[in-house]
């Protein structure tokens, strides 16, 4: 294994894939592996990964979700101690019709942690599962 550090983006721009393989890693193969503590690990590993991922603006994020295949994501409402974010899209509509035990904690992870970036201040994500949507509340202090 080499030390060499990957350019997320250059992952991106060179990688064409279709979701199902991504969605039976992510929803079936890393919560049994990382059992219980699944749902704070994927949260710190989208936290990481925005840490890489370098995104400097709203729509830098938008562009990211939509590139990597974790939904469309528009801004709801800007309030006082936050934003509010929608991700759905047909991709979210399938998965939220299909999966069983479904979480949206690493893309939480990602939007708090690119949000810290773009307003400099100390944001925390919660997913809100809905039918046919999924609503991110991206609050900071």
């Amino acid at each position: 294994m080499t030390n060499k550090k990957t350019n997320i983006a250059t992952v991106l721009a060179n990688l064409q894939t279709t979701s199902s393989g991504y969605d039976l890693i992510r929803y079936v193969g890393l919560p049994d592996m990382l059992g219980q503590e699944s749902d704070l690990i994927l949260y710190v590993m989208g936290k990481n990964l925005a840490r890489q991922a370098e995104c400097a603006s709203i729509v830098e994020i938008q562009e990211f979700f939509q590139h990597v295949g974790w939904g469309e994501l528009l801004l709801a409402n800007e309030k006082r101690r936050g934003f509010i974010y929608e991700l759905g899209g047909n991709l979210i509509k399938a998965r939220l019709q299909m999966l069983k035990e479904i979480d949206f904690q690493l893309e939480a992870g990602f939007l708090a942690e690119s949000m810290y970036h773009i307003t400099n201040k100390n944001c925390e994500c919660v997913a809100e599962i809905n039918k046919d949507h999924v609503i991110l509340h991206a609050l900071h202090n």
